[in-house]
């Protein structure tokens, strides 16, 4: 009798765990149709839809595709990390001379159909000099402001997409609270400078990016790894200059309604490898938190409390906090699983899931297509920070030969529409990253994200037959509203 309650209890908890499973999985992971498995649902990804004054745009920083410009490269936080922090040794040099190559580059945008494009400015050329703005310059970002106004193209622009002058890196940038006002104070003149021609402004690009890359795995400058207490300390300052920026610019501001500001957020998911092992959910539930949710929570609630296995927990308030978004800039690329791994230091590591469609599911970076968790991403901004706008400021795929990134646009448009429409998410605009090819970072040029291939040796610009669906969908969203007007 013993035995068969044994068994009994036995089967029940094998049905009780694969049913969890069975949900969990179905939750994370939708039944995409590969044209090779008959038991899979199918997904029309064609049945999609967007606002009617739905910003379609692309997405870059200065850093990364202008180059220097008319005079010698200024020195800056990752001139300085060349090229021993750049995979084989790159160097970013004149990367895809957009400086340039700016009105053509704008008619690639109006050729897709875009009526958005969100840039970055650079800081490390505007003021190579503390104190001393670069004028050139100056007037540079405005001749490409007029002719994105000419070509009924509507500019965000970013303040810190993790590049800034070197004189700042050399009196230690952000993780020196003093600095900060040096920031700030950039950030308010280049208001002042560009008010009459931009009204929407992102402070901040993936504070917890920079912050992992600079002072986690050390593949930013400074390249201080493995340093989460300084990693802490910079999250929060980057946090308080945000507040700092949007207060100030409110303050100056002539129509300050007539100008949003927000930060922008990547979320990447950290989710367990088996979702019934409590220490995979422990470990995944500690780097979701740190990455994403303190985050969250401080802009929900004005209080920052940011945790970490061997570090000195780190808590700050600021109740402006939950004031200072008019809208939340959402990059989205994909999900990390985590599996706890005792012999590993830090105990965990990153995996990826397998299953039929194998390999083609993965990216050239090391990260899988994970549609699904974009619409995740949407429902969480809309959960935690109600009646906040969303812009979706980055999404794009790393694809060298081009044979995932058709797939890639139709999944994750498909999933965004589904968060706008079923998930009713304030969602007013996407951002491809990026119009073509640039310098990745410290991948060097070796990740090809463009909507446009770039030879580097001829600086020509190539439509990729995967981007081509981009175009496709932003044609047919303006057909739709056409009709209606007539």
């Amino acid at each position: 009798m013993v035995t068969l309650v044994i068994i009994l209890f036995i089967i029940t908890i094998v049905i009780i765990c694969r049913w969890y499973l069975s949900r969990v999985h179905s939750s994370l992971y939708w039944c995409w149709d590969n044209g090779i498995e008959e038991k899979r649902i199918f997904i029309d990804t064609n049945k999609i839809s967007f606002p009617e004054n739905f910003l379609w745009g692309t997405a870059a920083a200065s850093y990364q595709c202008e180059g220097p410009g008319d005079k010698a490269p200024v020195a800056s936080n990752w001139s300085e990390w060349e090229p021993a922090g750049i995979k084989n040794g790159q160097r970013c040099g004149i990367a895809v001379d957009h400086y340039h190559k700016y009105k053509e580059d704008i008619q690639l945008m109006s050729t897709l159909g875009c009526n958005a494009y969100r840039f970055s400015l650079a800081w490390d050329k505007i003021e190579p000099i503390e104190g001393q703005y670069d004028e050139d310059i100056l007037a540079h970002y405005h001749d490409v402001l007029k002719e994105l106004h000419r070509q009924s193209i509507i500019p965000m622009i970013t303040f810190h997409h993790f590049v800034h002058p070197l004189w700042f890196e050399q009196s230690s940038g952000f993780l020196e609270s003093s600095n900060l006002e040096k920031f700030v104070r950039f950030s308010v003149d280049m208001f002042r400078e560009f008010e009459d021609e931009c009204h929407l402004w992102c402070t901040i690009n993936e504070p917890e990016v920079y912050v992992s890359g600079c002072y986690f795995n050390g593949i930013f400058p400074p390249g201080h790894k493995a340093q989460p207490n300084e990693a802490s300390l910079v999250l929060q300052h980057l946090l308080q200059a945000h507040i700092d920026v949007y207060d100030s610019i409110k303050t100056i501001a002539r129509q300050p309604d007539q100008h949003s500001i927000g930060i922008v957020k990547d979320i990447f998911q950290f989710d367990p490898c088996n979702p019934l092992n409590p220490l995979d959910l422990y470990a995944s539930h500690i780097l979701d938190y740190a990455m994403n949710g303190c985050i969250l929570d401080f802009f929900r609630t004005g209080h920052l409390k940011w945790t970490m296995p061997g570090s000195v927990q780190r808590t700050y308030t600021n109740l402006r906090a939950p004031h200072t978004n008019d809208f939340i800039g959402l990059n989205y690329y994909s999900h990390f699983l985590v599996q706890f791994n005792l012999f590993k230091k830090p105990p965990f590591e990153i995996v990826h899931r397998h299953d039929d469609s194998g390999s083609a599911l993965m990216t050239d970076m090391p990260y899988p297509l994970y549609p699904e968790g974009l619409y995740r991403a949407c429902v969480r901004l809309k959960n935690e920070l109600s009646r906040i706008p969303i812009y979706i400021t980055e999404n794009g795929i790393a694809d060298r030969f081009d044979d995932r990134r058709h797939l890639f646009l139709r999944r994750y448009l498909y999933a965004l529409s589904r968060a706008i429409n079923e998930a009713d998410c304030d969602v007013r605009g996407y951002f491809y990253w990026s119009l073509i090819d640039n310098f990745e970072w410290a991948e060097g040029f070796d990740m090809k994200f463009g909507l446009y291939d770039v030879d580097l040796q001829t600086q020509q610009r190539t439509l990729r037959d995967g981007s081509k669906y981009f175009q496709y969908v932003i044609q047919k969203h303006r057909e739709k509203y056409e009709k209606k007007k007539l």
